[in-house]
């Protein structure tokens, strides 16, 4: 932003003074507010956090600010901030869309789905191509007659996607399959313990403990079948598809794994580690079919996803 003006000389000193003022804030405000931007493109937050606070103490309402203080708070994994200025924003700018976008993701972090579910409500009214993203969010919050109902309407539409496909496959598996329990018996007494309380209380935590302990002491099967039921009770986890496309690779399905992989990736939001480690594993999948070509695509993504965190 540049500001002209005039003064003439029947002006007094004091109103030229004010002027200059006035310009030297802007110009100070926009020095801060760069440098702000540029701290955050390097992951620095914290730093972009205080640059930033600069230039509230210039222009204390300014949307622009509380937005990106919303954003550096979110990267902090600092969700209460993040929430309490992107709702500052919206109360400045109810229409604006990336506005709502940081909402939703906001409130999807903190597991709140109907509040996620208004808002992509709002995006879709700005931009109806958002439409299967709600799917998703319905999928997440285990509302799956909603989510069966909208891609539906999405088909009839012709609003179909492969996207979209993919979730049908999902909800229709899932649905299908939920009634299912698998006993498994193990000689750990630990591991057992998990098993146990699983079956009494079908909790994702509690699985994702099994998970993780029968891939640290290399069960294949244990893996396979805990993780094939999380993909029945857990259809929207991609951690459960990571662990059930290791267990596949174990077993040398690789093409089984591949499929599970790219299921499991439209599920990934905001995680860059659970990225690269599903990269890692489709190079792993891809070099064990003889596709060269795509297991160093695959390995090249992961090297420069993990550069970026």
């Amino acid at each position: 932003m540049v500001c002209f003006f005039s003064v003439s000389y029947s002006q007094d000193d004091d109103s030229l003074k004010l002027l200059e003022d006035s310009e030297d804030a802007l110009i100070k405000f926009e020095n801060h507010y760069f440098e702000a931007l540029k701290y955050k493109s390097i992951g620095n937050n914290s730093r972009a956090i205080i640059e930033l606070e600069k230039c509230q103490k210039l222009f204390p309402n300014d949307k622009s600010v509380d937005f990106e203080f919303s954003k550096n708070y979110f990267y902090l994994r600092k969700y209460i901030e993040a929430e309490l200025y992107i709702d500052k924003a919206l109360q400045q700018e109810s229409g604006n869309y990336w506005f709502i976008e940081q909402a939703k993701k906001i409130q999807l972090k903190q597991y709140n789905y109907s509040k996620a579910i208004d808002f992509q409500q709002q995006l879709i009214l700005l931009n109806h191509k958002v439409s299967e993203d709600l799917v998703l969010i319905y999928i997440q919050a285990n509302e799956r007659e909603k989510a069966q109902k909208l891609i539906k309407e999405l088909e009839l539409k012709g609003l179909s996607t492969s996207r979209l496909e993919r979730f049908k496959n999902t909800l229709s598996n899932s649905i299908k399959n939920e009634t299912k329990q698998k006993i498994i018996e193990t000689e750990n007494t630990s591991l057992e313990a998990l098993k146990k309380s699983f079956e009494n209380n079908k909790q994702f935590d509690i699985l994702k403990k099994i998970l993780q302990e029968e891939f640290r002491i290399e069960n294949t099967d244990g893996l396979h079948d805990y993780s094939s039921q999380g993909l029945e009770l857990f259809p929207a986890q991609p951690y459960v598809y990571l662990m059930n496309a290791k267990a596949l690779i174990g077993k040398e399905k690789y093409n089984d794994a591949i499929d599970v992989l790219m299921s499991g990736i439209d599920f990934v939001i905001d995680d860059k580690e659970m990225m690269v480690q599903c990269y890692q594993q489709l190079a792993i999948g891809y070099q064990a079919i003889g596709n060269n070509k795509k297991a160093e695509d695959y390995r090249k993504l992961a090297v420069d996803l993990r550069k970026q965190k």
